[in-house]
């Protein structure tokens, strides 16, 4: 069994483990990973991408790129056959074997595993918020793979033309998550440096003014690799229309870093010690590929969203730069690094992954068997009350299907994706598929649930829905409790139903 058991084997059971146990409700919170899934399963359905928005009222037949269609397809299928609790099992996977992996190159580069384990512990706190069954999965896995081949290849350990293999991942990717944009960029600006590093003479992997154009056309072939698909050049479209429109105050994943929250210092915290890193090199020169997390440091700091990208490319960096600074020798004395002689051997590595395949192959046997259990079995997952409100469906249902076509019903934005899942007989208000809604009425909304809440009075005649769900506790939900058209059928501490008197008419 020894043969089988390494370092890394451990840190995947460890993590997996925990995301299993605190991610059965934890990973279903986003209101995203429900109409992810519905989509999903309409093109599984019809056979063809979607192209216009079947889920609400305010939308209904305009054009939508679902710009994670095939993602999409994926959680649809596996959702399929497997239920939410395959879905769980396959993001704690995805999630384990990424930063799993992240730990093999520390450990590669000599740090001591009780330090990984703090160094993991931080990233994953600061990256928490992001985890959820969503295709943003994917992104922070492909980004650090990505990000790891170009310090692989500054380093000299892999050849540059192995970059060109990130022109086909484009286009996989593309289909799966818009965050292959940040790869690109972080791809074209490393490409950039190099260039410039060769033209002024400095140690560079681009060595040539052929090799300088064969960079440039690969970082273009990039560019254009990501309109290959059922969507063309609407994917990159729909992705820069999203990103144009400010979110802050309404998405908390674009919003600025929250110093007020305990965990978004633990991206200061792994910011400072990377700065500090890379002042314990003076006076060599840090390579190009040394300075990409610094940019991502200032763009976490901007966009929450961008956190888990900073963080794994942090940790796979600090692998680099750490043992190569004034301080190694020092960090070896204290044991954060492992003097060359104590390393193990890197032969057999693939054994490292026997067992946790044993272990998810074993658990997607049980959960195939119909097989109910703790942890691996069916009925683990579940939905979080605190975020969904579930004690609301039976009066929900009672209302699916009321009306041909759907029931219109007026819903606070977090509530969208709930009501698409649970109720598919009724049209949701808003949900957050920003770029079909566009600027202009996200930011309507946003002012009417802030500060006017009786513009919900004039949505009610522009759009003649009868009921409205919205968060217990908020301004539309004071109002709708004072107002003598509304009556409410029940209230709970997640989400409030209300019901208009037909009789009432505008009084």
């Amino acid at each position: 069994m020894r043969r089988y058991w390494r370092a890394e084997t451990g840190v995947f059971l460890g993590l997996w483990l925990v995301l299993m146990v605190v991610g059965r409700g934890a990973l279903l919170r986003d209101p995203g990973t429900f109409w992810h899934t519905v989509t999903g399963q309409w093109m599984l359905d019809n056979c063809r991408v979607i192209d216009a928005d079947p889920f609400s009222f305010t939308r209904t037949g305009h054009a939508w790129v679902a710009y994670q269609w095939l993602a999409e397809c994926g959680m649809a299928t596996v959702y399929r056959l497997l239920g939410w609790d395959g879905l769980l099992l396959l993001t704690a996977t995805i999630l384990a074997g990424t930063y799993t992996w992240v730990a093999g190159r520390l450990l590669r580069a000599r740090f001591h595993l009780l330090w990984i384990g703090g160094l993991l512990a931080l990233v994953l706190l600061g990256s928490s918020h992001q985890f959820h069954v969503r295709p943003l999965i994917l992104t922070i896995g492909l980004f650090g793979l990505t990000f790891a081949l170009l310090l692989d290849i500054d380093s000299g350990r892999r050849k540059l033309r192995l970059l060109w293999l990130f022109v086909p991942l484009s286009t996989l990717w593309a289909n799966l998550h818009g965050g292959v944009l940040a790869a690109i960029g972080t791809v074209g600006l490393c490409v950039g440096w190099w260039c410039i590093a060769w033209a002024i003479g400095r140690e560079s992997p681009v060595r040539s003014f052929r090799t300088a154009v064969e960079m440039i056309v690969l970082v273009t072939a990039a560019c254009l690799a990501v309109c290959v698909g059922p969507y063309g050049v609407g994917l990159p479209m729909a992705w820069l229309n999203t990103l144009s429109i400010p979110l802050p105050q309404l998405i908390e994943e674009h919003g600025r870093l929250d110093l007020h929250d305990p965990l978004g210092w633990t991206t200061i915290l792994l910011g400072i010690g990377y700065i500090v890193a890379l002042l314990g090199l003076f006076p060599k020169r840090p390579r190009p590929t040394w300075m990409l997390p610094l940019v991502w440091f200032v763009l976490a700091c901007l966009r929450v969203r961008n956190i888990p990208l900073f963080d794994v490319a942090a940790a796979i960096a600090l692998a680099e730069v750490l043992p190569q600074t004034r301080w190694a020798a020092w960090l070896e004395q204290r044991e954060v690094l492992l003097p060359a002689a104590q390393m193990p051997s890197g032969r057999g590595g693939f054994r490292a992954a026997v067992l946790p395949v044993v272990l998810v192959a074993a658990v997607l046997s049980v959960q195939i068997a119909g097989i109910s259990a703790p942890v691996v079995g069916r009925g683990w997952a579940k939905f979080d009350p605190s975020v969904c409100p579930v004690e609301l469906l039976p009066e929900l249902k009672t209302l699916d299907g009321e009306t041909p076509g759907g029931t219109p019903i007026f819903n606070d934005l977090s509530l969208g994706g709930f009501l698409i899942y649970h109720t598919p007989g009724l049209r949701v208000f808003i949900d957050d598929r920003c770029a079909l809604y566009g600027a202009d009425f996200l930011q309507r909304y946003d002012a009417a649930r802030r500060n006017d809440p009786t513009q919900l009075d004039r949505w009610q005649q522009q759009y003649d829905f009868r009921h409205a769900l919205v968060e217990t506790g908020t301004q539309f939900d004071r109002h709708l409790e004072e107002s003598a058209a509304w009556t409410m059928v029940r209230r709970t501490p997640v989400a409030t139903l209300y019901e208009r008197h037909v009789d009432q008419g505008e009084s």
